[in-house]
């Protein structure tokens, strides 16, 4: 709320003013002037609050060093720009021009990546850390992996487990209610040292690859 400014000794035709009085009227003034200067003491609507026109404020008009990036870092809230959709079929990839995949990624040259393994010697219900890695089974007698439902744990389709059977137990793969899994000729590893692939075809739908037994 503003406060008008107080004139303590207003002058009067044919009076005289003492230099008290117009020390006091100085003062007075010089003390209003302050508070202008300072950001207080304005009128309501003197300062609009009326949006300003985008583009309106261009660094030709901002006075070099007042606006740093420190002051701007707490109050600029920025927005990711909309590029658009890509309309390219091709992208060239150092001097090969290779189509675009619907999904995924164009690599050029190998890529190398390592499994993580999730080593085992009993029976095992698989969990959702377990998608991408491989899972090792050391076990003399025959181990179940059990396969949970997608309402249990929700596997992304396209899931791919490996597991390698380390002894002589066979791995054999058992669905939880509501799941199921094929493979030709069964779902149960042959012997030692061969593996399978669990692959999530669609939500509660896993087939079996590798070398496998009925």
């Amino acid at each position: 709320m503003s406060t008008p400014i107080n004139i303590p000794y207003p002058f009067q035709v044919g009076f005289p003013v003492v230099a008290q009085q117009h020390n006091a009227n100085n003062t007075e003034i010089a003390n209003f002037c302050t508070s202008l200067q300072n950001g207080t003491n304005f009128g309501t609507g003197v300062i609009g609050t009326a949006t300003i026109t985008p583009g309106a404020v261009t660094t030709a008009l901002i006075a070099d060093g007042n606006v740093t990036s420190a002051k701007l870092a707490g109050s600029l809230a920025l927005t990711t720009p909309n590029i658009g959709v890509a309309t390219a079929t091709t992208l060239t990839v150092g001097i090969t021009t290779v189509p675009l995949p619907a999904n995924g990624v164009v690599v050029q040259g190998n890529v190398v990546y390592h499994l993580e393994i999730n080593p085992q010697t009993t029976s095992y219900t698989l969990a959702l850390s377990d998608d991408g890695k491989l899972i090792t089974v050391d076990s003399a007698a025959g181990v179940n992996i059990t396969i949970p439902t997608n309402a249990t744990v929700a596997f992304p389709v396209g899931t791919q487990i490996t597991f390698l059977q380390m002894n002589a137990g066979q791995i054999t793969f058992i669905p939880a209610v509501g799941a199921t899994v094929i493979g030709n000729p069964g779902v149960k590893t042959r012997a030692i040292w061969t593996g399978a692939t669990l692959i999530q075809r669609a939500a509660d739908t896993w087939v079996v690859v590798g070398d496998l037994a009925v």
